[in-house]
C-alpha cells in the first residue's frame, strides 16, 4: 500500500520504496520528494512510478556534478618546447 508524501501529498510510495530512498539518498530523499511534490503541483504532470522519478533525477544531479572525464592541461609556459 502507497502513502502520501511531500507538502501537497501527491508522492505515492509504499513503506519499502521509502525505505530504499532513505538508503540510497540519505540526506536528499526529503528533498527529492518535496522536489517531486512540487514539480507534479505546479505543472499538472503525473508519473507511474515515483521511487524511479526520484531516482532518475538523483542520478541525473550526481552526473552534473562529476567533473569532466578528461581535464588535461595543455598549455606551455614560455621557452618549454612542445
Amino acid at each position: 500500500m502507497a502513502h502520501a508524501y511531500g507538502r501537497y501529498r501527491n508522492v505515492f510510495l509504499s513503506s519499502a520504496e521509502l525505505a530504499e530512498l532513505q538508503t540510497e539518498l540519505p540526506s536528499l530523499w526529503e528533498q527529492y520528494i518535496e522536489r517531486l511534490s512540487e514539480y507534479m503541483e505546479s505543472s499538472g504532470k503525473g508519473y507511474k512510478n515515483h521511487a524511479a522519478t526520484i531516482r532518475r533525477w538523483a542520478n541525473a544531479d550526481k552526473k552534473k556534478e562529476e567533473p569532466p572525464a578528461r581535464n588535461r592541461d595543455y598549455s606551455v609556459e614560455e621557452g618549454e618546447t612542445i
